[in-house]
């Protein structure tokens, strides 16, 4: 099914295991997306699914990103890709460093990129998360304009389809959306949507 070709990022059919988004009765922030509960209800798996449709036709792709779609599977497509743009940032941060030492009075110090070790690489790995996310979030809206079908899937299966309980979550699934149904399962009180296709539980990654 291409639905989940487009909720999976490239990433193949490789599924992840889930990580704690933190307390899941206390949503956070997450990529600088604040949770909105009201506006995309996650009491269940029907509501989870009908505000990913909702998310994705009001234009907000970084909340179905951030809040809708499993937690454990995109914070791991995020730190894998920020890899790639550590080095740039950490020129890009070093150069700012240096300029700001140079001109100490320009700056205020809550604005200065820290001299310190540990802090300057902490904040060379966030800027580099945030700078990933925002591309996932390209990805993601490229893949939704590039293939339609996948998002006709979704409402066929939020409108005609069967919702099941089965022990890791939930299945949809609908005759006319073919080879592959959608999965979610529960953390805490929300329902997330996975990212797999097969009547399996998702594997545990190495060293998890």
């Amino acid at each position: 099914m291409r639905l989940v070709i487009a909720l999976s990022l490239c990433a193949g059919t490789v599924a992840f295991a889930q990580q704690n988004p933190g307390d899941p009765d206390e949503p956070q922030r997450r990529f600088g997306v604040g949770p909105k509960l009201k506006t995309f209800p996650q009491q269940t798996a029907k509501k989870a699914l009908a505000s990913a449709i909702d998310a994705i036709e009001k234009g907000d792709v970084p909340y179905l990103l951030a809040h809708l779609l499993d937690p454990g599977f995109v914070d791991f497509r995020v730190d894998d890709r920020s890899k790639q743009y550590e080095a740039t940032i950490e020129v890009e941060l070093a150069r700012v460093r240096d300029l700001q030492t140079s001109n100490p009075d320009r700056y205020r110090p809550e604005d200065r990129v820290p001299t310190d070790r540990a802090k300057f690489a902490a904040l060379v790995a966030e800027r580099s998360r945030d700078r990933a996310f925002r591309q996932l979030v390209s990805d993601m809206q490229e893949k939704l304009r590039d293939d339609p079908q996948a998002f006709k899937d979704l409402k066929t299966l939020l409108r005609e389809g069967t919702f099941e309980d089965i022990a890791t979550g939930a299945k949809v699934s609908h005759p006319d959306v073919k080879n592959r149904a959608l999965f979610l399962s529960k953390i805490g009180e929300r329902w997330f949507l996975e990212n797999r296709h097969e009547d399996a539980p998702p594997p545990k990654m190495p060293g998890m």
